[in-house]
């Protein structure tokens, strides 16, 4: 069993064994279609999950920060017998890896663990709702607008280092579609573009489009 410090909330983990793993940047924590034999607890870095489609391209679902795990691993350890999405780190993360086994015995054992599963799903719901709204009541342009501010604010500054692709990944569009919009952008006077790198010039028109 692991010593490793956990976040207060995760404490229910010290009554079962568990082990710490580092993924760097690019790492698949799972892929849509797998089995599950571990559940993953983040304690710092980020995961982004996604749903693919066979055409190629894929939405961001949610992602899992310090202190989070994933819904939809959770819900293959208890009753799905695939994942119904992927997960890949976007920022180097250390994660407590539980395996399926110990993670139902705890479901079972501990009211702590019952009650962060069940907050954690209430979370994920409404973020899922919230993406619903989106994509069906939100013009894309405002997407795009939002979803710049977001990686702003997580990037701590204006300078935003993703690509049109990336862009198109999370939005669930076509790269062109993307490109058409951030060059509205620019020639508005929002955003200036480089390879791989977006900078915001004017949060405020940016956040009036969102």
């Amino acid at each position: 069993m692991e010593t490793s410090p956990l976040p207060p909330h995760l404490n229910f983990l010290s009554s079962t064994a568990y082990s710490i793993i580092t993924a760097d940047a690019g790492t698949y924590m799972f892929r849509e279609n797998e089995g599950c034999g571990r559940i993953g607890f983040i304690l710092s870095g980020t995961v982004r999950v996604f749903k693919e489609h066979e055409s190629g391209r894929s939405i961001t679902l949610y992602r899992i920060s310090e202190g989070d795990s994933c819904i939809l691993s959770m819900s293959c350890a208890l009753s799905n017998p695939i994942h119904q999405a992927s997960a890949i780190v976007e920022e180097s993360a250390v994660v407590a890896i539980v395996t399926t086994d110990n993670f139902r015995k705890l479901i079972d054992t501990s009211h702590e663990a019952r009650d962060y599963v069940f907050s954690l799903f209430a979370t994920r719901l409404t973020d899922i709702l919230l993406l619903l709204e989106e994509i069906v009541f939100r013009r894309m342009d405002e997407r795009l607008a939002a979803l710049l501010l977001d990686h702003a604010a997580r990037a701590g500054g204006d300078v935003i280092r993703i690509t049109h692709e990336e862009l198109a990944e999370e939005a669930g569009t076509a790269r062109e579609v993307v490109t058409r919009i951030l060059r509205e952008f620019v020639h508005d006077g929002i955003i200036q573009g480089a390879r791989g790198q977006i900078t915001i010039m004017d949060r405020r028109k940016l956040a009036q489009r969102a």
